[in-house]
């Protein structure tokens, strides 16, 4: 089984969700609900007319022992309530009540988290990330969702750019946050494009992420504390001396610019993150992350070394005390993929040259 998303509860039980389109009679989302690694699904939570789910789609409230799903239609948003207490098929045909909370149709809802009446909701805009705080009351069918405060911008949160991809109300009563932003200026989701070849000295490029502390307040919440981040850019050098000396024919057909890189420096790496995406475990004094992504060296001419890119998928630990990355608990996973890495161009083969040494990392 490859799920969708997948949760434990409190009572150590595991639940697989998987997420299907329906396509007759009516259009929505199925949300098939596996318990404990059975082969058929238990219950299937079926949400007409649902256009999309959140791209990080459940949320488990310890608090309630609650599963909540969350979906996106015209109309409005879906909030599933206690999903895991289910025991037979269920249809949902109604959004939540919504009290001034705009459903923007051409945003996308990435990330929610619930405990008790709390709510926190992330969405992307016209490529600006929110997060907005509400207040959850009544039952499935019957929900009303009313806003406190404003919705606040990742720049709002001194994150720049970032994008909000997974959200925790803990039990210290703050609420964590992560953001990323992974790829180049104008492209979404990929870390390097073949424009890093093009005649244009402009390129820019971005593997980095934060954990983000917010205290909530009467007005909504407030930062209390970031870390991960970073902040500046850092150029990528790629050495063109003397490459028209090379009697490989291919070597005039490339011109490798300098690179403005938002990518934590190599020393860094145990400090900072790269992208980012879940949170994988919560306890109360740390939380273990998945940070996926990559970090690059220009090809070197004069040398005869080729350019590379080097993948980082990982599993990282916050300690919640020092509110710090615990440098000695990063664990690389080699194997593992929590984010596919593509590259489009040529860096890591520059030319046709025999026999090249690769640049490495540091």
């Amino acid at each position: 089984m490859t799920p969708d998303d997948a949760f434990e509860d409190i009572n150590g039980d595991k639940y697989y969700i998987n997420i299907n389109e329906v396509s007759s009679p009516n259009t929505g989302l199925a949300f098939e609900i596996f318990k404990n690694n059975t082969n058929n699904a238990n219950y299937t939570i079926t949400i007409k007319d649902a256009s999309r789910k959140f791209e990080d789609s459940h949320y488990y409230d310890t608090l309630n022992d609650s599963l909540l799903l969350g979906a996106v239609s015209s109309n409005g948003l879906y909030l599933i309530n206690e999903a895991n207490k289910i025991d037979a098929d269920t249809n949902y045909s109604s959004p939540c009540t919504l009290s001034e909370l705009s459903i923007y149709p051409n945003a996308t809802y990435t990330a929610f988290a619930a405990s008790g009446t709390e709510l926190y909701i992330a969405y992307t805009n016209d490529g600006t990330s929110y997060l907005q705080r509400a207040k959850i009351e009544g039952e499935n069918d019957s929900f009303t969702i009313t806003t406190i405060g404003n919705p606040q911008s990742t720049q709002d949160m001194g994150v720049d750019d970032g994008q909000i991809t997974d959200i925790v109300i803990h039990y210290d009563g703050y609420v964590y946050v992560l953001v990323s932003q992974t790829g180049s200026k104008n492209f979404t989701d990929m870390y390097m494009v073949n424009n890093l070849i093009s005649g244009s000295e402009e390129t820019t490029v971005y593997s980095r992420g934060a954990i983000v502390r917010l205290e909530p307040t009467s007005s909504g919440f407030k930062l209390s504390a970031k870390t991960g981040w970073t902040e500046d850019s850092r150029t990528i050098a790629s050495s063109n001396k003397d490459k028209n000396t090379f009697t490989d024919s291919d070597s005039d057909n490339y011109t490798f610019y300098d690179v403005n890189a938002y990518i934590p420096e190599y020393s860094e790496r145990n400090s900072h993150f790269y992208g980012p995406r879940r949170f994988v475990a919560i306890k109360p004094k740390e939380l273990a992350i998945a940070d996926c992504g990559a970090n690059i060296v220009m090809p070197d001419y004069e040398s005869k070394k080729n350019g590379k890119l080097f993948k980082h998928n990982r599993i990282v630990k916050v300690d919640l005390y020092k509110f710090a990355l615990e440098s000695s608990s990063v664990i690389d996973l080699n194997s593992i993929n929590f984010s596919n890495l593509s590259l489009s161009g040529s860096i890591e083969s520059v030319t046709n040259f025999n026999n090249l040494e690769d640049n490495e990392e540091k």
